[in-house]
């Protein structure tokens, strides 16, 4: 016997600042979102533990101050907001989404008139030799130990990859006296003089510049040594990683270390967006996939993406888009005033000022198209299913000409991220391999569970209908 699904006129998926802003705005107009949130406490991976911060603000950072006012707006408005939420299925229908979410071991099934995804973004997965090995772990990762429990590294790490967070985090260490040992930076050192020559994006950028170079300054005036332009990264141990290998300036080198944290940009979250199956288009600024938005950042009917799970942005870009998206619902109900149409539109201007400036980061934390095809053969793509470079390569001869065959063909993508740390991996090879484009070749095709869900868990959900 099938139990009612629970109502809520608009949901929101996630909680970080596009969430937040969102739900706010709805609030302040009268309505009561539902708002799915991962995590313990609102915030996202920007503001995580904003509401009781373990590292102190020397640490972490006026930006990370910033989401304060914001978080307060949230926990202050009338917002039914649902702490360790996962929405691992979606589905549309005539009605609106049906949501499958997991809160409490159990799972739920809502109905949705109105949604709004703000998932945000995850780090971009990046093979390299080694990369699977005990001590490798993503800096996204490292950063959340120290948002949540002020925890830093016991031994000076080395700090691998390209773009703004490799800096911040390295900073962040310096400033809890655990300066790394090394930072090996992809980009290379000449195209920080180039992007000073884009004039008008210099300027709209400068902010961006400024703090970048405030950290990389004090990071060398620290003594952190830095290596701009590195070309090719291993890391090597037997059941651990004991050092790290780096190309510079045409020559290997070699770096002793039992902990490598690694960054190499961040992308939209796919799942939940493809498994509804809205459109994506590859991003050649980006070089990821990106969901197709509309003027008013629609995906669907009654359906929006705000934040950095529809393109990067940035924490200040996904707080405009949650605003802009609950006014583009309001608009949709008959329900904006003047005002807040002027507020649409300056909102608009600002963001589209703020994008362009981003172009910036995109060109100078540009990776090298040519890095996935310069690894050997036995680098591993998929890491859950250890599934190699070498085996993508041979499934392609044997006729896997899409990522769907090859997940069929070598398991690639079957492990427990789903394929979110191999996919666009897959997207790349085959595109070089076939000679076609990345929006020819396409992406998995996502089904649920989005998010791993456990028999015990869907057993609880079928009990509580008896």
């Amino acid at each position: 016997m099938m139990a009612e699904s629970r109502n809520a006129d608009i949901a929101i998926v996630g909680a970080g600042p596009a969430g937040m802003a969102a739900a706010v705005t709805l609030a302040d107009a009268g309505y009561r979102p539902t708002v799915f949130d991962m995590n313990a406490a609102p915030g996202g991976q920007i503001y995580r533990q904003l509401h009781a911060p373990q590292a102190s603000d020397a640490v972490m950072g006026k930006d990370y101050r910033r989401g304060r006012e914001l978080l307060d707006a949230f926990l202050q408005a009338d917002i039914d907001h649902r702490p360790g939420s996962r929405v691992w299925w979606a589905d549309n229908d005539a009605s609106g989404t049906a949501l499958g979410v997991l809160a409490r071991g159990q799972t739920q099934r809502w109905q949705a008139r109105q949604l709004i995804l703000a998932g945000g973004a995850m780090e971009r997965g990046w093979p390299f030799r080694g990369w699977q090995l005990p001590g490798v772990m993503n800096a996204g990762a490292a950063q959340i130990l120290l948002k949540q429990g002020a925890l830093v590294p016991s031994i000076p790490p080395v700090l691998a990859g390209s773009g703004p967070l490799l800096y911040l985090l390295a900073w962040q260490y310096l400033r809890a006296a655990r300066p790394p040992a090394l930072i090996l930076d992809v980009a290379p050192a000449r195209r920080y003089g180039e992007v000073l020559h884009q004039v008008h994006r210099a300027w709209l950028g400068r902010d961006y510049l400024l703090k970048g170079a405030r950290l990389i300054g004090a990071l060398k005036r620290a003594g952190v040594p830095i290596r701009q332009g590195i070309t090719a990264l291993e890391a090597e141990g037997d059941t651990a990683v004991e050092r790290v290998r780096y190309r510079h300036k045409g020559r290997w080198h070699t770096q002793p270390s039992e902990l490598l944290l690694t960054h190499f940009g961040v992308t939209p979250e796919p799942q939940l967006a493809r498994s509804l199956g809205l459109e994506h288009v590859w991003h050649a600024g980006q070089q990821c996939f990106v969901p197709r938005r509309d003027a008013t950042l629609a995906a669907g009917t009654n359906l929006w993406i705000a934040g950095d799970g529809g393109g990067i942005g940035g924490a200040l870009n996904a707080e405009r888009e949650g605003r802009l998206v609950a006014l583009s619902l309001l608009e949709n109900e008959q329900r904006t005033t003047a005002e807040q149409r002027r507020e649409g539109q300056a909102l608009l201007a600002a963001r589209r000022r703020d994008l362009e400036a981003r172009c910036l980061l995109e060109r100078l934390f540009r990776l090298p198209e040519s890095w996935l095809d310069d690894q050997s053969a036995e680098t591993l793509v998929c890491r859950c299913e250890s599934v190699s470079r070498g085996e993508l390569d041979l499934a392609i001869t044997q006729g896997g000409a899409g990522p769907n065959q090859l997940k069929a063909f070598t398991r690639c993508g079957m492990g427990p991220c789903q394929g979110r740390q191999c996919g666009e991996s897959v997207t790349r090879l085959l595109a070089q391999r076939l000679g076609g484009t990345p929006d020819a070749v396409g992406y998995y095709h996502i089904r649920p569970p989005v998010h791993s869900i456990t028999l015990g868990e869907l057993a609880a959900r079928e009990a509580s209908r008896a």
